[in-house]
């Protein structure tokens, strides 16, 4: 991709910059991961502790610019979150011209159905299996011995948007999707690609039909997850998890390793390793038995 100047970046998004007006960045990461050829945003305080401390520039409020205790560029918006919005605007058009200019590989002895359709920038490996109404989005990579049934769409663009006064501004999702090897993913599945990083989905883990995977999730290996399961977006999922039909997890949680979850429980906080949980909200499934009675 071609780089902007951080002098560009700040008029397009109407911020203040204090710093290098004509350092050059290729893109956003996010604030973990941030190298200095990038910028990220600070949503809100608690995601200072995470900051890289070589990040290129950073998009912050006023009020916490007085914390960075390490020399980068900042970029002073009072909503970070819609100025990150309209930067992804700015550099989805150089997204989606860097994937259109790179043919996919696919591997030996894949079979592709009727109608299914694998966009640019993909990588199908050996021995895919991908059925008829298939719809790969540019940039998914998909591992050996995959199965993926009819109907499903893969690194599609998430779900985002940033409440302003003309309405909703939209996120446009700047990630990938990673399906490793020997996994499945059943009839009419959805799975979006990362905003920034990419959405994985981990060795020898199989999705029911009409599961539906939000960007950035984490998904373990050896995980089985029902039918018309829901995952909001940026959640850390163990390996060995089993989640029970019409299941819900909220977003930004961490699931531990070998955690059971029941049909058409509701999660919206952590669950530690080796939990068994059920209900709405998700508890501990004696609790919940025992309440039962």
């Amino acid at each position: 991709m071609s780089s902007l100047s951080l002098g560009e970046i700040s008029k397009k998004i109407d911020a203040t910059l204090i710093g290098d007006e004509d350092l050059l960045v290729k893109g956003i990461r996010e604030s973990k991961s941030c190298k200095k050829e990038y910028i990220c945003f600070v949503k809100d305080k608690k995601f200072l502790s995470s900051l890289s401390r070589s990040s290129g520039a950073v998009i912050l409020e006023e009020s916490l610019a007085h914390k960075i205790d390490f020399d980068t560029n900042l970029l002073i918006h009072s909503n970070p979150y819609l100025a990150y919005a309209n930067l992804t605007e700015v550099f989805v058009k150089k997204y989606d011209d860097h994937n259109e200019g790179i043919e996919s590989k696919i591997g030996q002895n894949v079979n592709v159905g009727k109608h299914s359709s694998i966009g640019k920038n993909c990588i199908i490996s050996d021995n895919v299996t991908i059925k008829d109404n298939v719809s790969i989005y540019p940039g998914t990579h998909i591992g050996p011995n995959v199965v993926i049934h009819s109907g499903s769409v893969l690194g599609s663009d998430g779900f985002g948007f940033v409440p302003t006064d003309n309405g909703w501004q939209k996120i446009f999702h700047l990630g990938g999707l990673v399906i490793e090897d020997n996994c499945e993913i059943g009839c009419g599945s959805t799975i979006d690609r990362g905003s920034l990083s990419n959405t994985i989905i981990g060795k020898n883990t199989f999705l029911d039909n009409q599961v539906h995977i939000a960007h950035n999730n984490k998904i373990g290996d050896n995980c089985i997850i029902a039918g018309q399961v829901g995952f909001a977006g940026s959640s850390i999922i163990g390996n060995n998890v089993m989640i029970g039909g019409q299941a819900g997890v909220s977003g930004h949680l961490n699931i531990g390793n070998k955690v059971q979850i029941g049909g058409g429980s509701g999660v919206i906080k952590d669950i530690p390793n080796n939990s068994k949980v059920m209900g709405y909200p998700a508890k501990d499934l004696k609790t919940f038995l025992k309440e039962k009675r």
